[in-house]
């Protein structure tokens, strides 16, 4: 177990969220989102350990396009079905943002990752 040196940002979705997931749902999976479910499976964003939170809101402001779109694409990437809106506005309005200062890595094999 070790803490790294980042700060966390978590993605989570809210009932604007939850209700367009619905409304995009495949057949089979009518009705087995719920909030809590689509909670669960929000995304998390690793930045540098020395950001002040002012530099976090700030990235989160600067990037809400992106990461609205990331978690769109995490349901479909059919943007055919995303909403029109994805304003920084919107991106409030259907997501949490919650900011965590320590990240503690409890896995014992080593991290690894893609670029994206």
């Amino acid at each position: 177990m070790r803490v790294i040196n980042r700060i966390a940002i978590t993605i989570t979705g809210g009932q604007p969220y939850l209700d367009w997931t619905l409304g995009t749902d495949a057949d089979t999976n009518k009705g087995a989102v719920t909030v809590a479910h689509v909670k669960t499976y929000g995304s998390a964003f690793l930045l540098p350990e020395d950001y002040a939170e002012e530099d976090l809101q700030e990235w989160v402001e600067e990037n809400a396009e992106w990461l609205f779109e990331f978690q769109l694409a995490e349901w479909t990437e059919d943007d055919s079905m995303w909403p029109k809106a994805r304003d920084l506005e919107t991106f409030r309005e259907w997501f949490r943002v919650d900011i965590h200062s320590v990240v503690v890595d409890v896995a014992e094999d080593d991290i690894e990752g893609e670029e994206m």
